[in-house]
């Protein structure tokens, strides 16, 4: 279906360009390549998977946003870039709203707060409790600083008046590291991350952070079963094109990628590296968005997170 109004466009008729503002290797660029080989079957195109790593992604999209806005050059979409940074960097070189035009969500992973098996407490409560009763002695490892991690936990501090230390690294694998360690207490990372340490009893999940449970873990309970209905967030990827992009281009590509997300091979490869299939109109992409930054523009300045 979707290949039927692309050729009666006349478009595409060259190789498409989808822009990973990640280096090669990462989540990021893995979803990137599975969503690219599906479209290019569909589109009956090379779909080029291009990696323009540097500054949190904010280099990447940038060349989304300079692109021809003729369809022919797509973007993934994260938090960082997107929703995030525009709170904190004086100067990103590009509008995250004015500059894109969003197509469609892909996927989300969802996101777990652990605790170390040193620590002596089994049930959210629990650390919630140790937490009050050692105020600022408790430490959170926190992979990166202006992360969606980052800003849950602050959420979390602010939601529940609690009073712990944030412990900053640059990258995920030295924070869970010293998490394993018992040099750092909990923190909050994706469960696709930690569900082998979870289950073998390496760590202990207390809580996944959202409306409801996550497949992955699903005997931990999500937040607004504890009591904390507005700690919601995850890592989340989509397409975007520049802006300009004609609108029957638009469809053409999001009814393709649709496409492309309903296919088994691709919900079971998607769901094989940790994340969930949301899919979703162009305007229901375009709402996620707002609400994202929403979210976020406060958080970040009530944390008064600086970038370093």
């Amino acid at each position: 279906m979707a290949a039927g109004p692309a050729f009666a466009a006349g478009f595409p008729d060259r190789a498409l360009k989808l822009v990973v503002p990640f280096p090669p290797g990462a989540g990021t660029d893995a979803t990137a390549r599975i969503v690219a080989q599906k479209l290019a079957e569909i589109l009956r195109q090379t779909v080029v998977v291009d990696n323009i790593a540097g500054a949190n992604g904010l280099i990447g999209m940038k060349a989304v946003a300079k692109a021809p806005p003729d369809g022919y050059t797509l973007g993934v979409a994260v938090p960082g870039p997107m929703a995030i940074a525009q709170f904190m960097f004086p100067d990103m070189q590009y509008d995250p709203e004015a500059d894109f035009v969003p197509v469609i969500k892909i996927n989300e992973a969802r996101i777990g707060l652990v605790v170390g098996k040193h620590i002596k407490a089994n049930t959210l409560q629990d650390l919630i409790r140790l937490i009050r009763e050692n105020p600022g002695k408790i430490n959170a490892g926190n992979a990166t600083v202006g992360s969606v991690h980052h800003l849950i936990a602050e959420m979390f501090r602010s939601q529940e008046k609690l009073d712990f230390t944030l412990v900053n690294y640059k990258g995920g694998a030295g924070a869970l590291n010293d998490l394993i360690g018992g040099h750092v207490d909990f923190m909050f990372i994706g469960l696709s991350t930690i569900t082998s340490q979870v289950k073998n009893g390496t760590l202990k999940a207390l809580m996944v952070v959202g409306d409801t449970r996550s497949s992955i873990l699903p005997d931990v309970p999500c937040s607004r079963e504890l009591g904390i209905p507005g700690l919601i967030g995850a890592q989340w990827q989509g397409i975007v094109v520049p802006r300009g992009t004609p609108p029957q281009v638009v469809e053409i590509l999001h009814a393709a990628l649709l496409q492309a997300l309903r296919a088994p091979d691709v919900k079971e490869k998607l769901e094989a590296i940790g994340t969930e299939v949301t899919t979703g109109s162009a305007e229901e992409f375009a709402a996620f968005l707002q609400a994202e930054r929403k979210r976020w523009g406060p958080v970040i300045k009530a944390a008064n997170i600086k970038v370093e």
